[in-house]
């Protein structure tokens, strides 16, 4: 049986396949073991640019996401982060492979072609106050607060570092663009056990429509000793309750206790 790619119902997959090879499936721990001597697809390091107006402002951003990420990982391998200022005499020499560009105040205009000349995919991150009108072709989210911008995507990053078995098709993540006007809010859940968690996602998730929405990803933070059902119970429960097929994916830490969610969802009007 062949392993299967993880997109859309790639849990479901997965445990499939392990029942197939007869594998434990009592924790990741395990899993991890177990998928040490399978055989690992290789995943180039991708070049991330944290792109400001001011030198100060992208170093202060990347110390944000390392803090972040440094906290269950020591030294990330699989992406190689650069501050940008656009006050710098310097350019790149070569695009990036994500570019983040953390916006500022309403008054700061938004360089659309140089940004578009720095990365194969360029996010825009604006604060919820902020409403500046954003043109096509670009990725774009309306975050509550800064901490919520830098905690989802440390924690995004740390799956690709930190998978374990809930691995994001990056391939498709790459290739994939939001439509026109499309931008993406997130709403997050912690609790000690996937129940409480996936209650606290809800009470902080909009019920909207479901067909409003153009893609979903959803993050499983856990400790060491979660277990695999626990990711199934969250998943089910949440396409249950809100009526979304979303990509999920995932990492497990030492130093994580309880259950993290955070649901990202790109929505038109």
């Amino acid at each position: 049986m062949l392993k299967p790619r993880f997109g859309k119902s790639g849990l479901r997959d997965y445990l499939y396949y392990l029942f197939n090879q007869e594998e434990s499936l009592e924790s990741p721990k395990a899993a991890l073991d177990q998928m040490a001597a399978q055989e690992v697809p290789h995943l180039d390091t991708y070049e991330v640019g944290l792109i400001a107006a001011k030198q100060a402002e992208a170093d202060r951003f990347m110390g944000l996401v390392e803090g972040a990420m440094h906290k269950h990982l020591s030294s990330p391998t699989r992406q190689r982060f650069t501050a940008y200022g656009l006050d710098q005499a310097w350019r790149p020499l070569r695009l990036f492979d994500e570019a983040h560009w953390i916006h500022g105040g309403p008054t700061c205009p938004l360089p659309q072609e140089f940004l578009a000349s720095l990365g194969s995919i360029v996010h825009i991150h604006l604060l919820e106050q902020n409403d500046t009108r954003l043109p096509s072709g670009f990725r774009a989210y309306r975050w509550r607060s800064e901490s919520d911008l830098v905690e989802f995507w440390a924690s995004l990053y740390l799956s690709r570092e930190m998978s374990w078995f809930l691995e994001l098709d990056w391939e498709s993540y790459f290739m994939w663009q939001p439509r026109v006007d499309c931008i993406a809010t997130v709403s997050v859940g912690w609790g000690a056990t996937p129940s409480a968690a996936v209650n606290a996602l809800l009470a902080s998730a909009e019920t909207t429509n479901p067909s409003h929405f153009d893609g979903e990803i959803l993050i499983i933070e856990g400790g060491i000793d979660t277990r695999i059902g626990d990711y199934v119970d969250i998943v089910d429960t949440l396409e249950r309750s809100l009526e979304l097929d979303f990509v999920t994916t995932g990492w497990v830490s030492l130093n994580y206790s309880g259950y993290g969610l955070k649901l990202l969802r790109f929505r038109h009007p």
